[in-house]
């Protein structure tokens, strides 16, 4: 696959349904393929002996059978529009709600998938935005995308 059909693959537009929208939690879905990919955003105040930083963690996943979801590889295909819905979720969530911060995490079980995270946080390109930071351990790799406005204090 050439790079420009990688590119082009991000930037399609996947339609998503907003669940929720709250001051606290945002959530979307969406139907890709046979699938059910379902992005979940919890706001959490730190900060507070200073000023309040209002981070937000996200998390994506699939549903699997008997209605539950799971985080885990489901070898289902179609990454990238899974892709393109996240970004898409991250741009909407900043639209709303212009986070301090937004955090996500992947287990280091699965390389690929830290491998991937690391390629998109590096990758995503918002106004006002930028990569801040990628912290590995034994176990898990953190990202974290901070605003711009938030580093200038």
């Amino acid at each position: 696959m050439k790079l420009s059909e990688i590119t082009e693959s991000f930037d399609s537009k996947v339609p998503y349904t907003v669940v929720r929208a709250s001051n606290e939690s945002f959530i979307t879905k969406a139907y890709i393929g046979n699938r059910t990919i379902m992005f979940t955003a919890n706001m959490i105040e730190t900060g507070l002996d200073i000023e309040p930083i209002y981070s937000w963690e996200i998390e994506f996943l699939e549903k699997s059978t008997n209605w539950d979801y799971t985080y885990s590889k489901t070898g289902s295909g179609s990454e990238l529009q899974v892709f393109s819905f996240i970004i898409d979720s991250i741009k909407e969530l900043i639209e709303r709600y212009r986070p301090d911060e937004i955090q996500f995490a992947s287990e280091n079980t699965d390389e690929n998938r830290s491998s991937v995270y690391s390629r998109l946080a590096n990758k995503i390109k918002i106004p006002g935005y930028h990569l801040n930071s990628i912290n590995k351990n034994s176990r898990s790799s953190k990202f974290s995308i901070m605003s711009d406005r938030l580093m200038a204090n």
